[in-house]
């Protein structure tokens, strides 16, 4: 299901708008409630976390905690966000580089580096205490690296607690040539290794996200299936197993509608200004967006060709080639540009906008 199949006519409402779809997002909560609910058996607990980074929409958050999703949180603001909607301490799971405010207590707490696992050792801030690993295939300035493992497992052994948890992240566009299994296994390797070393049982593991909605559905139960075998074998005392479906759950759920302004056509190109553009539309290069027109009573989808569209701002990147007008585009019609639902809800900005 897209936005062009649950939205109606545009109207005349100001553009460029933001437009969230309850029903898609049903459809995408029940997914994935699914996906989680068919590893229960599998010998650790699923347990899905909805990435407030990613889309920190209430409208989008509140549905997904009343299927059972915990928050997932990387800052302050983003904790006490999680506190009004209704997320108690151990439905928190908190990541980053930016430590929670002193006294607070979360679920999980998975510290970014070894001196701030063994600062959260004294702080007492959560049920299960971790540490992010940095797969070693992989670029990254997050997580403990390979050369930190020995420093980890004194900063492990010398703390008091009983267990601990590990989380990996990682972009499907980092992976240079592995697998997801390859980073996966790097870890819970690195994992068994720090549980030998130091005595201190691993009983949770988070494994991110970076599922796109289609790598979701076509790979997801079979690599998680797969990991939580890893996880018995390997780490039997690790009875928790995390995900963070952000872009997976989040990126069908909204879309953008805006409003040609102008139509220039040169050497049997057309390209149409539109009054959206990057500020409101930041990841409009980072992956694949629907475009729709709306024609004879519906939303027409628009096909590859040699037209582009530009935006609204003086930025040289605020374009999209690649597109097909049809040959009676003019200024005043509304497009549609679906998928805008995860980091370009999130990561939106007031470039332009003369706000202070």
């Amino acid at each position: 299901m897209t936005a062009a199949d649950e939205l109606g006519p545009p109207g005349d409402a100001p553009t460029p708008r933001r437009v969230f779809l309850p029903n898609v997002t049903r459809l995408r909560i029940d997914a994935i409630a699914r996906a989680r609910d068919a590893l229960r058996g599998e010998g650790v607990e699923p347990i899905a976390a909805f990435s407030f980074k990613t889309n920190p929409g209430a409208e989008l958050i509140a549905p997904a905690r009343e299927r059972g999703f915990r928050a997932e949180v990387i800052s302050p603001d983003e904790l006490r966000w999680a506190r009004e909607l209704g997320f108690g301490d151990d439905e928190i799971v908190y990541n980053g580089p930016h430590p929670p405010p002193a006294g607070e207590r979360v679920g999980w707490l998975f510290a970014d580096s070894v001196e701030a696992f063994a600062a959260s050792a004294s702080a007492r801030s959560a049920r299960v205490r971790g540490v992010r690993l940095r797969p070693a295939m992989l670029p990254s300035r997050f997580g403990v690296p390979v050369e930190d493992d020995d420093a980890l497992a004194h900063a492990a052994a010398s703390t008091s607690g009983e267990g601990i948890g590990v989380s990996f992240h990682a972009r499907r566009g980092d992976f240079r040539g592995a697998t997801w299994r390859d980073v996966a296994g790097d870890v819970v390797a690195r994992a068994a290794s720090l549980q030998a070393r130091t005595r201190r049982t691993i009983v949770a593991f988070d494994a991110g996200g970076g599922w796109t909605p289609e790598e979701f559905e076509a790979t997801f139960g079979a690599d998680m299936r797969w990991l939580a075998a890893r996880l018995r074998a390997d780490l039997p005392g690790c009875t928790e197993l995390i995900f963070e479906p952000g872009q997976a759950l989040c990126t069908p759920t909204e879309a953008l509608l805006t409003r040609v302004l102008e139509v220039r056509t040169r050497a049997g190109r057309r390209e149409a200004i539109v009054d959206a553009g990057y500020p409101e539309w930041p990841q409009m290069h980072a992956y694949v967006h629907g475009f729709f027109v709306w024609r004879d009573g519906a939303w027409r989808a628009l096909e590859s060709g040699g037209d582009r569209l530009g935006g609204r701002t003086c930025l040289e990147y605020d374009l999209v080639d690649g597109l097909r007008f049809p040959p009676d585009i003019v200024a005043g019609d509304v497009l549609l540009i679906d998928r805008t639902g995860s980091y370009d809800r999130s990561m939106a900005f007031d470039f332009a906008r003369g706000v202070r």
